[in-house]
């Protein structure tokens, strides 16, 4: 499995691995994360974390964005002309930024899209959201960041389309996604590309020791993915 060599910058050093690499055997440590041990957390205690937003990326550096077929490149800020879509785009985009207890059926996950969430485990509703923006999707430049700061340890989740499987199994997969763990949730949204087939956001997580937490290239295909969101949790207190 190739892993993509432009995105090993941007991982934040204050994260730590879940599942702990020094406890894995060697064939554990080479799968990718999707393969890897399901994390071992407690999702039926869990309360909002405390989580700031510092920045989102500069799209004043010409960053790469990921070409999958012949043509013309991708934009940065891709729009999509479909006739489903056109419904979801908002007046305004509101871009990135944190929802404290945002999370929770009809949230939106986007600040480009009107995209709402359908089904959510409930053991996530109510933690703190981060949306981000769909058109950033096929940005896949390690200095494309998302940077926020958490006030105490917390659990990191990221949604991912379950679509970008098959982006990263063909592309190669970002670094700074090997920091992550199947925790075998599912959330759905009535994105209607995604409703065609069914397709969810599948949910991973790692464990963050607090202070600043940084998000990398999303390099997903515009023409077959859709863009990850982030929320965060941390356990209740006793």
């Amino acid at each position: 499995m190739r892993t993509m060599w432009w995105v090993g910058c941007v991982v934040c050093v204050a994260l730590v691995h879940l599942p702990s690499a020094a406890d894995e055997p060697a064939a554990v440590k080479d799968a990718p994360f999707w393969e890897l041990p399901k994390a071992n957390i407690n999702l039926q205690s869990l309360a909002p974390a405390e989580v700031k937003f510092l920045s989102g990326p500069d799209l004043q550096r010409g960053l790469i964005v990921l070409q999958t077929g012949e043509g013309t490149p991708p934009p940065i800020d891709f729009v999509p002309s479909n006739e489903e879509i056109k419904p979801f785009l908002p007046a305004k985009d509101s871009g990135y930024k944190i929802v404290p207890s945002g999370l929770k059926v009809g949230a939106v996950t986007f600040g480009d899209r009107n995209y709402k969430i359908e089904k959510l485990p409930p053991a996530f509703s109510g933690l703190t959201l981060l949306q981000t923006k769909a058109g950033h999707k096929g940005i896949a430049d390690a200095n494309y960041a998302i940077t926020v700061t958490a006030a105490k340890p917390c659990l990191v989740f990221l949604a991912l389309d379950q679509r970008v499987i098959d982006t990263y199994t063909q592309h190669g997969i970002p670094g700074w996604l090997q920091e992550y763990a199947p925790t075998g949730e599912q959330i759905k949204t009535d994105d209607p590309i995604m409703a065609q087939i069914d397709a969810q956001f599948l949910v991973f997580v790692r464990k963050s020791a607090g202070g600043r937490i940084v998000f990398g290239p999303p390099a997903m295909d515009i023409a077959t993915n859709s863009m990850y969101f982030a929320f965060f949790g941390e356990p209740k207190s006793p």
